[in-house]
């Protein structure tokens, strides 16, 4: 990280954008479309040409999603031969519109079901549909395909050399901007605790705002681990994923205490209690401006120097004492691993679950057989809703139909449930509506000058790309803008086309909800299940995983593995919920539901983090004294899978029905739990303190699940009455055992 007092603006740029993909993305899509414009425009080529080259040039950008560039060349050379092939077939039919409107359907159908083959059968889907689209825009024949197909040759071109002669980006450079943004971050964390701690006031506020760079942190970690996934793993992956976890987990548990001891009033206007204030304050701040050096003693030494030593020991509270060694503990982990040491260039085979052929996968698509039935399902979806825009478009016009296919098609794009895909049509229509009218204002303002529409258009193209996927609305907004510079230049433009392209919009977004609803549906509730179900499994392979550790020598490659599983899990579980957490959700009580299963679940794999940690650090062989306290945890987590099983096929437990007043976060949870013991615990001890958070978590989720949940033997859990189970011949036996009853039990609660 690096050792300055203040942020710079490129600083701030590298945090809201981390890598700076967004910006390379749309960078790329600009520089690549304007470069096969102007060879195209040199080499004389028609209106025609000049569309199709342009609009492939900019679907390229559009369906490359690969973090590490020998994947995004990869799929780039791919895509190349398919999109011709694709081109090729609709100009050949093109004078056989109801032929071609029947193939573009079965396209449609086999790019969907590329979906299954992970993120690169995703962009080669897009590559597919994209190109046939293009054909039935531009009513491409088959005497101008030679001309067509060399200017889809030239885009491909001039985007490979954009992408890779001009600024290329190697894999160790995205690398260092990926770890750049992480350290960034943390220096956003570490300030807003140091301001907390020095101010003391406005708590739950500032608690709120350190949340959010908590969860910004998080987020550049998983895009980490991420772009590691996609290459063959090393000694250097691992060893910088082990020093990335160290370091998260420690920022997020030195937060967490700092919090704890903020929200106690005790002796606020006490001498000692501002000094140890302000000491805490000074020694976060001196961490942020240098954390690759520190400025402490070591672990091991924390305990003796302010619980035991006399000289130089603070004073005031306990909370505020518990603060160091914490800022201790993270200065240490920093000091592990240097964020700007380089690879060690050993290689080991890459991870069980990633494609050699198309990547690593996401958490919700590591299981094949599941991907296959997603990925099928929701070809038939989109299928079915494709021809129903084909017919209703028709009959709006009979030349722009393909703007209600298209909308069709992208409301599924990442999308599972019924609500994500009428969440997504909302944002569609909304994003095309402001659309409209921004490029109306525009074109009117600008008239019909040619060299400023274009430069118009190749910024609503940055605009589309540059902008998180997240707000798809602005996306949305982007592409219209872009529609309404390109119908512009090709002197097409009126108001009659813009209200056609709404109608056509919303015609295609109403039927992807009917098809949603009608063709084998999956509602929000059963998608959020199968996630939190997902989720369960994670957790308790990493249980295992730690339970194992005695006698597996890889134990710590692993541990962080499923931790970084368990984490992406989460986040499936938490975009499957998202149509019930939207602000606009009518169903309040349910919503309340659903964000505290959010709280518990984030305080959740906080402890399995810190636990995965924390197992990291005991020596090899060692044979945790809490061994049967970690059993204890797995075999709960196994009746919780099962329990969920059990009642998720049912209508809403009583659980949806008992509104929860308010919702807190993880960090505001974590806070309040019940402080131990000031005296620094060894990783014994601190094994057996989260294996025993996490128990109580899960305990809570029993119960937010279905408040009158009783274990096997018919006696409701209390978190009073949990008792450690026997451990039969040592945590993996016991871990062996308690995967085989839940094999069971779920096998007789589905055959049931």
């Amino acid at each position: 990280m690096v050792a300055r007092t203040t942020t710079s603006p490129w600083d701030r740029f590298a945090a809201f954008d981390p890598g700076l993909m967004r910006l390379t993305s749309a960078m790329r899509a600009v520089l690549g479309t304007a470069a096969t414009l102007a060879v195209l425009t040199a080499l004389r080529a028609p209106e025609t040409a000049l569309v199709v080259g342009g609009f492939t040039a900019m679907t390229t950008s559009l369906a490359i999603s690969d973090l590490h560039p020998r994947n995004q060349l990869i799929t780039l050379g791919l895509g190349a031969p398919l999109s011709l092939a694709s081109l090729s077939a609709g100009a050949a039919l093109t004078p056989y519109p109801t032929a071609a409107e029947l193939i573009f359907l079965v396209v449609i159908h086999l790019a969907v079901q590329a979906r299954r083959f992970g993120p690169r059968g995703l962009g080669l889907g897009i590559f597919g549909f994209m190109a046939f689209l293009l054909s039935q825009f531009t009513q491409a024949r088959a005497d101008r395909l030679p001309q067509l197909g060399a200017s889809v040759l030239v885009a491909f071109a001039a985007v490979t050399a954009v992408w890779y002669c001009v600024g290329p980006i190697t894999a160790s450079e995205a690398l260092r901007r990926l770890r750049h943004a992480f350290d960034v971050r943390l220096h956003d964390v570490l300030r807003d605790t140091a301001a907390m701690v020095a101010t003391g006031q406005d708590i739950d506020t500032r608690s709120r705002s350190l949340q959010d760079r908590l969860d910004t942190l998080h987020a550049s970690v998983l895009l980490i681990e991420d772009f590691l996934d996609e290459r063959a793993a090393g000694d250097d992956t691992e060893a910088l994923l082990r020093h990335l976890s160290r370091v998260e987990v420690a920022a997020q548990r030195l937060a967490v205490l700092a919090v704890r001891a903020m929200r106690t009033p005790a002796a606020r206007n006490d001498l000692a209690e501002r000094t140890a204030r302000q000491r805490l304050a000074q020694r976060i701040r001196a961490l942020r401006h240098q954390p690759t050096v520190g400025t402490a003693c070591a672990a091991e030494r924390c305990a003796e120097g302010y619980e035991g030593g006399p000289a130089n020991r603070p004073t005031g509270s306990a909370l505020v004492l518990d603060c160091f060694p914490a800022v201790d503990e993270l200065a240490e982990a920093l000091r592990v691993l240097g964020p700007r040491d380089r690879p060690s260039g050993r290689r080991t085979p890459p991870r069980k679950h990633a494609s050699p052929t198309f990547g690593a996968l996401p958490h919700r698509d590591t299981d094949t057989e599941s991907l296959k039935r997603r990925a099928t399902r929701q070809a038939f979806q989109v299928t079915a809703a494709s021809a129903l825009a084909i017919a209703g478009g028709h009959l709006l016009s009979p030349h722009l139909w393909y703007w209600a296919v298209a909308a069709a098609w992208v409301v599924f794009i990442k999308n599972e449930s019924t609500g994500e895909v009428l969440l997504q049509s909302l944002r569609r229509l909304a994003g095309t509506v402001l659309g409209v009218v921004f490029g109306y204002g525009l074109t009117a303002l600008v008239g019909g000058d040619g060299p400023v529409l274009l430069v118009l258009l190749l910024l609503c193209m940055f605009g589309m790309f540059y902008t998180p996927s997240h707000a798809y609305w602005a996306v949305t907004f982007f592409i219209t803008g872009t529609l309404g510079m390109l119908l512009a230049l090709m002197d097409t433009f009126s108001t009659h086309v813009l209200l056609l392209r709404v109608q056509e919009t919303a015609l295609g977004v109403s039927c992807g909800i009917l098809a949603a609803v009608l063709v084998l549906p999956t509602t929000v509730r059963r998608a959020s299940d199968e996630e939190l179900v997902g989720f369960l499994r994670v957790l308790d392979r990493l249980l295992r995983t730690v339970g194992a550790g005695s006698t597996n020598t890889e134990a710590p490659t692993s541990r962080v593995r499923a931790a970084h599983d368990l984490d992406q899990a989460l986040e499936s579980f938490r975009k499957a919920c998202l149509p019930l957490t939207h602000p606009l959700t009518p169903q309040r009580r349910r919503r309340h539901h659903v964000r505290h299963l959010l709280e518990l679940l984030e305080a959740g794999a906080y402890h399995a983090r810190s636990l995965a940690t924390t197992a990291e650090r005991l020596p090899a062989g060692h044979v945790p004294e809490c061994a049967t306290s970690l059993t204890a945890a797995a075999e709960r987590a196994h009746e919780t899978v099962t329990h969920l099983i059990r009642v998720a096929g049912h209508g809403p437990g009583a659980a949806s029905h008992m509104a929860r007043p308010t919702a807190v976060r993880a960090l505001s949870r974590l806070s309040e739990e019940q402080r131990v013991r000031r005296n620094w615990p060894s990783p014994e001890h601190r094994l057996l303190l989260h294996i025993d958070r996490l128990d109580a978590t899960l305990t809570a989720l029993v119960r937010a699940l279905d408040p009158l949940a009783s274990d096997p033997d018919g006696t409701t859990v209390v978190p009073s009455e949990r008792v450690d189970i026997p451990l039969p011949h040592g945590p993996a036996q016991a871990a062996a055992v308690s995967c085989a009853v839940l094999t069971d039990r779920c096998e007789r609660a589905r055959a049931g």
